[in-house]
């Protein structure tokens, strides 16, 4: 009985060894530093995104990040990401198509994940376009979603690594991107102090994230 439950653990550990690691994929969080530096390795991802799609009347309105790429214990050549989306109901039909010719590889260079025995390898690959400007362009002159500075659709974008190299698979992530017309871009439509607003100083990628503006604050908090 004592050698039949050890045979069995031997077998179960052998099995585990042979199954082929995921490759990972994490977005994460916006650049807002004053040097507008891509994150490190270690930072927390981000599940969760804003675009303002009014960006793309004034620059180019695509929403870009950085991703961070972690295997365990195998080495991965990563040729690129592909992504997916999934568009919410009632959108315009311009969107739809848009976001199916948007779907696909995005090219963004080669990265070798390399370490020793179990360790986690990991990368970043900087300004990843996750949504290209057309699709940001079609959910602007969108009608069907009713967009606004404060009315807000929600569209999912999968984001898949391309890897190859002997025991390793592609793992999929889903990234939640709220989309909105001139929540970010646009100067509050009230502010406290008359209408009062100020340009922020740090704009690392404007129509994505961070507010372009804020309401002046002349009183005490």
């Amino acid at each position: 009985m004592h050698r039949v439950t050890i045979t069995a653990l031997v077998v179960f550990s052998l099995a585990s060894a042979c199954a082929p690691a995921d490759v990972r994929v994490e977005v994460l969080p916006p650049r807002t530093s004053v040097t507008c530096a891509a994150p490190d390795r270690s930072a927390a991802a981000l599940g969760r995104g804003l675009l303002d799609v009014t960006a793309s009347l004034g620059t180019h309105g695509a929403y870009v990040s950085d991703l961070r790429l972690t295997v365990k214990g195998q080495d991965a050549h990563v040729d690129g990401v592909s992504v997916a989306y999934t568009i919410p109901d009632g959108a315009d039909t311009a969107v739809g198509s848009t976001a199916e010719d948007a779907a696909g590889d995005v090219v963004v260079g080669d990265t070798v994940l390399l370490g020793a025995d179990d360790d986690v390898r990991t990368a970043l690959i900087e300004n990843v376009q996750l949504v290209p400007r057309a699709l940001a362009v079609a959910l602007q002159e969108d009608t069907g979603l009713e967009l606004s500075q404060t009315e807000f659709a929600t569209i999912t974008v999968d984001v898949t690594p391309v890897v190859s190299g002997d025991g390793v698979v592609a793992a999929t992530t889903t990234f939640a991107l709220d989309v909105c017309k001139g929540c970010l871009v646009q100067p509050p439509e009230v502010c406290a102090d008359e209408g009062q607003f100020a340009l922020l100083p740090v704009t690392c990628r404007p129509g994505q994230d961070t507010p372009l503006f804020t309401c002046v604050s002349t009183g005490a908090p």
